[in-house]
């Protein structure tokens, strides 16, 4: 067996096990909302998020980004009272923080 076949593998043998513990997490997150996660690691803005991102088109962000990672419960509202309000931000959930920490495993093999 070569070293790349153990190493994909290996790595198939994790990402099954993150699947199995956190497996409402994974299977609904689109490859848009693993990016918004990637980069959010405080609370931010949308202009943040979406200069990040490197994103112009603010209802392209809105709909394919914010609201599915809001809608998957991977990201929360600082003011969920006001969503419109001019000082909203958004941070990860628990249920965001393990997926990112999950992303971040996979991505370093």
């Amino acid at each position: 067996m070569t070293s790349e076949t153990n190493r994909t593998e290996y790595k198939q043998y994790l990402t099954d096990d993150l699947e199995k513990d956190t497996p409402q997490v994974t299977p609904q997150v689109t490859p848009q909302v693993r990016e918004l996660i990637r980069v959010l690691d405080k609370e931010m803005n949308r202009q943040e998020l979406q200069e990040r991102l490197q994103l112009s088109d603010r209802e392209h962000f809105r709909l394919n980004y914010l609201k599915s990672a809001l809608d998957s419960e991977v990201i929360e509202m600082t003011i969920p009272d006001k969503p419109n309000s001019r000082l909203q931000k958004y941070r990860l959930t628990e249920k965001g923080r393990l997926l990112k920490k999950s992303l971040n495993i996979i991505r370093r093999l």
